[in-house]
């Protein structure tokens, strides 16, 4: 894929999304940042548009978005939920929630971009995953089952779209990322501008070697 084009990243936050928008704002790409909610500070290499992936007119925004905007070229779906407690106080209503927006909110947006993506012939759409992708916690019923699901999903959606040229990616964050809403409350050596660095790269792969896969850590994050 050539340097140039148009970046989506959904689940817009700080930590990653802020590296997200520099990194390939600096390549010349036109970048839409997405979130539910609007950015505690102004964007000023990116636009931003509010988008709820479980609003019942989702499917109706992303098609505007794909007419205003165009096709993203990379779409990055960061949407997350950590959730973390005992099971014996874990609530149906939390369970539902956590798989709702790492999991039915990526179905929603593949079932309408990654489609587009192929009828070009061309695209890049890396979600991302965390520690709790392959190893459930005691304290991570929630995250974890939601952490596992998109990962199958993932594999799922790479081979039904390899074949029409569209790169799909999963990324293990394995801990806490500098910047990010977490970083305040746990250790964090995750370095965002790294992170971001990995996903450029991932989504200019020419198609002679994809990665499908892969699993990002702090060099001094235990494993």
């Amino acid at each position: 894929m050539s340097a140039s084009g148009n970046l989506w990243v959904v689940g817009y936050g700080a930590g990653l999304g802020e590296s997200l928008v520099s990194r390939f704002a600096r390549e010349g790409f036109d970048v839409t940042a997405l979130s539910r909610h609007t950015p505690d500070s102004a964007l000023t290499a990116a636009r931003h548009d509010r988008l709820d992936v479980l609003a019942p007119d989702v499917s109706e925004r992303l098609s505007r978005l794909m007419a205003d905007h165009g096709v993203p070229d990379v779409l990055v779906y960061n949407v997350g939920m950590f959730l973390r407690g005992a099971w014996s106080e874990l609530s149906e209503a939390d369970f539902r929630a956590c798989w709702e927006r790492m999991v039915l909110g990526a179905f929603r947006i593949a079932k309408d971009v990654l489609p587009a993506m192929a009828t070009r012939g061309s695209g890049s759409a890396i979600f991302s995953g965390a520690t709790a992708s392959l190893r459930g916690g005691a304290e991570f019923a929630a995250f974890a089952s939601a952490k596992f699901a998109l990962r199958g999903l993932v594999q799922a959606l790479a081979r039904s779209y390899q074949p029409a040229g569209v790169h799909v990616a999963h990324v293990i964050l394995d801990g806490v990322i500098a910047g990010s809403a977490r970083g305040t409350q746990f250790i964090a050596r995750l370095d965002p501008d790294a992170i971001a660095e990995c996903y450029w790269t991932l989504s200019q792969q020419p198609s002679g070697a994809w990665t499908h896969e892969l699993d990002l850590r702090g060099a001094n994050e235990p494993f």
